[in-house]
């Protein structure tokens, strides 16, 4: 595929569940939550800098095959149903399952875009998260 994309100048929509392919076959990375893009960025942004609790609850779960790596991981485990794609909860769609929701949430839909608070730094977490509380976590994967 990445001889194929440098001779024709090709650019590839690769939609997956696993992260961990994902990581190896993309340059840009977005992470959707019933249908709607919950972070986008590079792939060293979204894995290494993850913002949006979604992201950080999947890339919890990407298994890490490093017995010492493994260790001291913590994992985001979701509580709760995931909600009806076809009648999706008001606001943000993930507050359902977030352990950061808050009133705001269930009111007011984030917009895909850039947290204030990052935009004036050089941080690899400046890049769009769909989250009002949208904060860098250190998550261990592969």
């Amino acid at each position: 595929m990445e001889k194929l994309q440098d001779e024709f100048n090709l650019s590839y929509i690769f939609i997956a569940h696993d992260l961990s392919i994902v990581r190896h076959i993309s340059d840009r990375v977005g992470v959707m939550y019933l249908g709607k893009m919950a972070e986008i960025g590079s792939d060293e942004e979204i894995y290494d800098h993850p913002t949006h609790p979604y992201t950080q609850a999947l890339l919890s779960a990407v298994p890490v095959p490093d017995p010492e790596m493994r260790e001291g991981r913590e994992r985001i485990l979701l509580t709760g149903d995931v909600p009806s794609p076809a009648n999706p909860p008001s606001g943000c769609r993930f507050r359902t399952r977030c352990w950061k929701a808050q009133d705001k949430c269930a009111v007011e839909e984030p917009l895909l875009a850039v947290p204030e608070r990052f935009k004036s730094s050089d941080t690899p977490a400046n890049h769009e998260s769909a989250c009002h509380f949208a904060e860098e976590k250190d998550v261990v994967h592969a």
